[in-house]
């Protein structure tokens, strides 16, 4: 079958991380009126969207249930920490430090990939990955505003930020392992699934059988779980599929960006010079490291690239 040309993809990837770049602000503005809690907005975004594409799957594409003994192990670990302890440490991360500032520390995760990739599958680094690594973790300094000893931002919310970066990175490592068996949607329906069933019970010991009234949780059910979750989701994967991963990634650098603006716009939250400069070395290490398949020898996608698992 023809694929299709045109912008169509490159928009579908800029689309994806257009809404993506909302999902800071999705969290602050419904957390406003005090309605609901962290756990139970995150809980609630994975476990609506889990069942969205559960329902898709089992009308669409029953053979995207069967899970091959050689994925299993993936599949679990991209669940309990690609989505589960991801979801958490990033809406934390957003409330310790701010949407800006953790947007940027979550686009670390491509050095972190790289990093992984040394360390867990043997693949040899290059000098220049080197130093894409080396001004990925300059870049995280200066946003994490160290040097200067000023702003709001805390050690936890900068560890959180981090952190969320490492296990976002981690869908990579683990979904690329998963899918040599098996196709992304039973990734995402197994992922999901699991990372919501890990939510649950840390949602009822943080804030026990409270759930936020009706109209919040259609907001919530419209907001970040299908509007910032399914359907980015669904428009990167469907634009990865027409273009190279390194090209998706670099488009989808656009998020932050986004993220800072709108930041700026609804929350009045922004970066200083120096966090901005950082920015653009955390950046820039990304786009080099998407750009350059083979600053880690061997490889078989570029670092940079993800699955779609927002």
């Amino acid at each position: 079958m023809a694929r299709p040309r045109g912008l169509g993809p490159s928009l579908a990837v800029i689309a994806a991380a257009s809404l993506w770049s909302t999902l800071g602000i999705s969290y602050e503005v419904l957390l406003r009126d005090g309605g609901t809690d962290r756990m139970t907005m995150v809980t609630l975004r994975l476990g609506i969207a889990a069942l969205v594409v559960l329902a898709y799957a089992l009308l669409r594409r029953r053979d995207a249930l069967r899970v091959p003994r050689a994925a299993r192990a993936s599949i679990l670990g991209t669940g309990v920490i690609s989505f589960g302890v991801f979801y958490i440490v990033l809406i934390y991360a957003y409330h310790w430090s701010s949407v800006p500032v953790a947007t940027v520390l979550l686009y670390t995760a491509p050095a972190w990939v790289a990093l992984g990739e040394h360390v867990f599958l043997g693949y040899r680094v290059t000098r220049t990955a080197t130093l894409a690594l080396g001004a990925t973790l300059v870049g995280a300094v200066l946003v994490a505003d160290i040097l200067r000893g000023a702003g709001d931002l805390t050690p936890k919310g900068v560890a959180a930020g981090l952190l969320s970066g490492v296990t976002y990175g981690s869908m990579s490592l683990f979904g690329k392992r998963a899918m040599e068996s098996v196709p992304p949607l039973t990734v995402m329906v197994f992922g999901m699934g699991i990372g919501a069933l890990c939510l649950i019970p840390v949602k009822l010991i943080v804030s026990g059988t409270t759930l936020p009234e009706p109209s919040l949780l259609l907001k919530i059910a419209l907001w970040p779980a299908l509007a910032v979750t399914v359907v980015p989701v669904a428009l990167y994967t469907w634009g990865l599929s027409m273009l190279r991963p390194s090209t998706a990634s670099i488009l989808a650098t656009v998020e932050p960006v986004f993220a800072i603006v709108l930041a700026w716009l609804v929350l009045d939250q922004r970066l200083h010079p120096f966090q901005i400069a950082g920015a653009a070395l955390v950046l820039g290490a990304a786009v080099y490291l998407s750009l350059n398949p083979s600053a880690c020898e061997h490889t078989k996608t570029p670092v940079g690239a993800q699955t779609g698992g927002r």
